[in-house]
């Protein structure tokens, strides 16, 4: 299969909103929250047919969407667009891959309706470092909005997931990711040493998702922003890190 990108997905747990000021404070629109039905709550950082998501659940405790409460904090999901969620499930067994059936789910949207989705999972497993699933958006245009497409920072797309030790060859078999996204694999010494002193930032595990590559043509200016809302960040040979120590993940942000 040729794998277009729908959304990365960050896992704020019990603290989305010190992530949702946190991606305030680096100069990104995010959307109002969202409430979904399965339980959990979001905020999403749109850009053009894709996003990043900011998940998590409810402080109070009233709903626990078990799937989350289990998966471990920060970026933890890789999400690709299906047009045909029941073919892309019987794609994936015919290829030998264990997924969940189309599951149904929504969040209303303030004043405009029910956002609506269906989702196939992969079941977690060792080989993959996080959440991989596909989904359709049966509402696109109450996700894609253009007042939630323009961002501060001049952010414009997500460009890389940072896969950290996890199963190559599984990746391979579900198809090339398309559209200007990638997958960066890494072995743990590899990414120590491309990410230097951030990665000390993000916890030893493995397999693991540990970093998200966006891109903007102001990523110089991320520094300041970073600074500025407190977290750790360089400039250097024509990227921008900012670590993320309470969502241990790393952003890398280039042109």
């Amino acid at each position: 299969m040729t794998l277009a990108l729908d959304h990365l997905v960050i896992n704020t747990r019990f603290d989305t909103d010190a992530a949702q000021t946190l991606f305030a404070q680096l100069g990104f629109t995010l959307t109002p929250r969202g409430y979904h039905t399965l339980g959990s709550i979001n905020h999403a950082i749109v850009f053009d047919g894709h996003y990043l998501e900011l998940i998590g659940l409810p402080v109070d405790g009233a709903t626990i969407r078990e799937e989350i409460a289990a998966s471990p904090l920060g970026a933890d999901g890789l999400v690709y667009r299906s047009d045909d969620p029941q073919h892309t499930f019987d794609a994936l067994h015919a290829a030998g891959f264990d997924a969940t059936p189309p599951q149904h789910f929504s969040r209303p949207v303030t004043g405009l309706g029910d956002a609506r989705f269906v989702t196939v999972r992969l079941k977690p497993g060792p080989a993959w470092g996080g959440r991989v699933y596909f989904c359709q958006h049966l509402t696109p245009q109450l996700v894609f909005r253009d007042e939630w497409k323009a961002h501060r920072n001049g952010a414009y797309a997500l460009a890389a997931l940072h896969v950290v030790d996890a199963d190559r060859d599984a990746y391979a078999r579900l198809g090339e990711a398309s559209g200007g996204f990638r997958l960066a694999f890494w072995t743990r010494a590899d990414f120590d040493a491309y990410f230097g002193a951030f990665a000390s930032q993000v916890t030893h595990r493995s397999p693991r998702f540990a970093a998200i590559t966006l891109r903007t043509p102001r990523w110089y200016d991320m520094t300041k922003l970073a600074s500025a809302a407190g977290l750790p960040a360089a400039e250097e040979n024509g990227r921008t890190l900012v670590a993320l120590p309470g969502f241990d993940t790393v952003l890398e942000f280039i042109r």
